[in-house]
């Protein structure tokens, strides 16, 4: 599975231990046709974890009158060949959203906050935009026009914070929001918001060996977290790990660490509610199916998704459920809940930083076991690895302005690229982008680029290729990029593992972040990131040496330039 150490490879005899098969707990009275379906779905996410390199894996699966079975895939520490266990912690990232979520609607059902209250009112000491008009339901639902990844009080500027946009008017996600929500639940409890997620949240459903906040001190507790063993590039699909830096986290934009078994109390519980049956002991009917009400169109989560409450709500095959990821530095989650089918599932990986969440996993374990309970035949679940799409528009010879070929075939299924001296197996990571197979070739992904339905060129960082048609180069190349773009160029980095790391790349008269996210530039002098015109996210650079910055400001966080 390409698992690698931060000092060095994993030992060839823990490389070569058999890994153990799926565990299965059970609890209830499971049908033969439910344990049929669990069997088939533990068999899936086994398939996952050899396909994506996952370390270890922990899935809970409900069924009607909580019918519950666990399920424990792979290792809490691959090193020791330690199994994940049934009491191991995994951080379940985003999902911690709605539950901070519920501890807002609590609040408001005890009338100590409302949905309509003014945020700037609720954190007087916060620098809101003046005049923004952003109110608690704002917050819950990623409509505010706030960043994302803002810290609260940010860097550079006036140091207040933003909005790209009008609050309402549009979605962006916002773990900044959620950040927001977390110290407002502090301030009208008075106590510390772990605390609070506690009392009111955690605590009534059972979750007891939950942790309403992610401390060093129980870093024992949890299954060992790992991540790319190359942060500042993408990461190739089984590629190889290192041990992920440990980080605290306390707001409820992803506080929450749990296990299998009190996640499925949590799924019973939205499963129940969700359903319109008793939400207690956590919400009256009213309060109930406001929160369950999707409040805004999320096109930026998925197609037809609407957001309401820390909740995404999609169709999975046409049927509506309830859904969140979770991404943390060394964790991936995703839970999904068919209230209407009495499914759900909730599944987490200990590897963070990597483009996988385990959706597929929680989405076809409700399709197969809602076909169990309905006696329906399921429909056949998503191939682990994703078959290649089709590879013919991109085959060909390109040139770049100095007539340096670019050879891109047809192979074994995908594609390769051959330059001078080098030839790299390609993965695809979003339509018409890709990465090298080989991490250590480079940090940028090969991109094509269309006008209409045809490839009209490719940009490898700021190098621009154009297909070669007829012996000769088809268009014409983009103008050379101003000097000025030029000096912005360059590799950013955080040392907060958070943040990591960014390389602003000048194609032609544009900066473009990781050679795939556009840069407009703004009447400040700073950029808008993103294509929208409304997008929040800002970047400005600033300490420069002989005309190149040394600094750049990436929405309110500090990144100092460092060697590509």
């Amino acid at each position: 599975m390409g698992l690698g150490l931060a000092a060095g490879a994993v030992s060839a005899a823990a490389a070569a231990a058999p890994r153990p098969g799926p565990r299965i707990d059970l609890n209830g009275r499971p049908t033969p046709a439910f344990l049929n379906a669990v069997t088939e779905v533990a068999d899936y996410a086994a398939r996952h974890l050899e396909a994506y390199g996952l370390p270890g894996l922990t899935l809970c699966l409900v069924g009607p009158n909580e019918t519950v079975a666990l399920v424990r895939l792979g290792e809490a520490h691959v090193e020791r060949s330690e199994p994940v266990g049934p009491d191991h912690l995994f951080q379940i990232g985003s999902i911690s959203k709605s539950l901070t979520a519920l501890a807002v609607y609590r609040l408001v059902e005890a009338g100590k906050l409302g949905l309509e209250d003014d945020a700037a009112a609720l954190l007087p000491g916060v620098p809101l935009p003046a005049g923004g008009g952003i109110q608690l339901r704002h917050l819950l639902d990623h409509s505010s026009g706030l960043p994302d990844d803002a810290p609260i009080f940010p860097r550079g500027g006036d140091q207040r914070l933003w909005q790209g946009y009008a609050p309402g008017s549009h979605w962006s996600y916002s773990n900044l929001g959620f950040m927001l929500l977390s110290h407002i639940v502090a301030r009208r409890t008075g106590q510390p918001f772990p605390d609070a997620l506690a009392e009111l949240v955690l605590r009534p459903l059972g979750m007891t060996a939950t942790r309403p906040a992610i401390l060093g001190r129980d870093r024992a507790l949890y299954a060992e977290p790992y991540a790319p063993f190359y942060p500042d590039r993408p990461h190739p699909r089984a590629g190889r790990l290192a041990h992920a830096p440990w980080v605290d986290m306390t707001e409820g934009s992803g506080s929450v660490a749990s296990t299998g078994a009190d996640m499925a109390r949590y799924v019973a519980w939205l499963i129940r509610a969700g359903a319109g049956g008793d939400a207690q002991p956590l919400l009256a009917k009213a309060s109930a199916a406001r929160y369950f009400t999707a409040t805004v169109d999320a096109p930026g989560w998925a197609k037809d998704a609407r957001y309401g409450a820390g909740l995404a709500h999609v169709l999975v095959d046409g049927r509506p459920m309830l859904h969140h990821t979770g991404g943390m530095i060394g964790y991936s989650s995703s839970i999904h809940v068919d209230p209407a089918g009495g499914v759900g599932a909730f599944a987490s990986s200990n590897v963070g930083g990597i483009d996988y969440r385990p959706r597929q996993i929680t989405a076809w374990a409700c399709q197969r076991l809602r076909a169990a309970l309905e006696g329906d035949a399921a429909p056949a679940p998503p191939a682990a690895p994703p078959t290649a799409g089709p590879v013919a528009d991109y085959l060909g010879r390109y040139v770049d302005r100095k007539g340096q070929a670019l050879v891109v075939e047809a192979r074994d299924g995908g594609l390769l690229a051959t330059l001078p001296g080098r030839s790299l197996r390609l993965e695809a990571i979003n339509p018409d982008v890709f990465i090298h197979s080989d991490p250590e070739a480079g940090t940028l992904p090969l991109v094509f680029q269309r006008e209409g339905k045809a490839v009209a060129r490719a940009w490898w960082g700021a190098s621009e290729y154009l297909p070669v048609r007829g012996g000769a180069p088809a268009g014409a190349f983009a103008p050379a990029a101003p000097e000025a773009l030029q000096r912005l160029a360059g590799t950013y980095e955080s040392d907060d593992p958070w943040r990591g790391a960014f390389h602003v790349v000048a194609q032609g008269p544009s900066l473009v972040l990781d050679g795939i996210v556009p840069v407009a530039p703004l009447p400040d002098g700073g950029f808008r990131v993103g294509e929208e015109g409304w997008s929040p996210e800002r970047l400005s650079f600033d300490a420069a040496i002989d005309g190149v910055p040394q600094r750049a400001a990436a929405s309110g966080a500090d990144f100092l330039r460092r060697p590509a």
